[in-house]
């Protein structure tokens, strides 16, 4: 669920679009040192309990200075952070990214239902795994909102801030299921396609690469969200969001179109009013893919929360 996020606005883009052009990882751990002998670069398969996940570091530990840990949305796989990382690393900060299980270089989950629990227990044995130095900075793109999300209510001390990458609130499908005009037999392809990923992709754990109830999964950060105080407290958090598109898609009602551009906005703001440090930063001339179409936003978005 990743591709007309960006292009319909609305839940996010597909993973068939967003796997295309991906690389592959995997394999045992990898020396240190990059292809060109500048940026200090390893690889590995972490055991998670009978099952590994693939991980990339990017740099050297800091002393004093947090693991800034990369998490893609629903379907990419490591590559999609790649350029970002090394020109960080080649400043001196030190970042991680990993494949999230059925993606990429990383084993598929034995589950055929899964939940954002099960990808915060996936995290957590992640970093207890591969040893990451800690506290670190989480920077969540699109869906990866949900398990950083988790992953802060579950273990705040491992945290030290947070970035969210134009990210998935959960409250947008139900929203947007409500705003759908009542089922015409004539009605545009484009808005038949729209019932379909609203009413059938969130409720069916086949659609992804992952096995996520998307629903189950919504509801669950709800609920962290629901709960007395914010879930951030006073950790330093920037979310980055894309611009709203003026006008809606062919074939997708205005009203609809309206109820997209509220809810988004409505989530962004959300995910900051959970710390006492949030902010919303509104990135122009970019799609959903932030962190490509404008990595030097997404750079010093990181930089600020990794310096507190």
């Amino acid at each position: 669920m990743e591709a007309r996020y960006g292009c319909v606005v609305l839940l996010v883009a597909t993973i068939a679009v967003l796997g295309c052009g991906c690389t592959q990882g995997g394999g045992q751990p990898s020396p240190a040192g990059s292809p060109d002998g500048e940026t200090a670069v390893s690889s590995e398969d972490v055991d998670i309990g009978g099952r590994s996940l693939f991980l990339k570091c990017w740099g050297e530990p800091v002393a004093d200075q947090p693991t800034v840990l990369l998490i893609a949305g629903q379907g990419p796989t490591i590559s999609t952070w790649e350029p970002m990382a090394r020109e960080l690393a080649a400043e001196g900060h030190h970042l991680c990214a990993y494949d999230r299980a059925g993606v990429g270089g990383s084993d598929p989950a034995p589950d055929s239902n899964r939940t954002t629990q099960d990808q915060v227990a996936d995290l957590v044995a992640l970093l207890d795994g591969a040893d990451v130095q800690e506290p670190i900075v989480l920077a969540a793109h699109s869906m990866g909102s949900l398990p950083a999300v988790g992953f802060v209510a579950r273990a705040p001390e491992r945290v030290a801030g947070v970035v969210l990458i134009d990210p998935w609130s959960p409250r947008v499908s139900g929203v947007l299921r409500a705003a759908l005009p009542p089922e015409q037999p004539d009605e545009s392809p484009a808005l038949a396609e729209e019932r379909w990923f609203l009413n059938e992709m969130p409720f069916d754990p086949a659609q992804n690469p992952e096995h996520v109830l998307v629903s189950a999964s919504d509801e669950e950060v709800i609920a962290l969200l629901d709960e007395s105080g914010p879930i951030f407290g006073d950790l330093p958090v920037i979310v980055l969001r894309s611009p709203p598109l003026p006008s809606p898609p062919p074939g997708l009602p205005e009203g609809h179109h309206v109820a997209t551009v509220a809810a988004l906005a409505a989530g962004y703001q959300e995910f900051a009013d959970e710390s006492t440090r949030g902010t919303v930063i509104e990135v122009q001339e970019t799609g959903h893919n932030i962190h490509e179409d404008q990595p030097q936003v997404v750079m010093d978005a990181i930089r600020d929360v990794v310096a507190g």
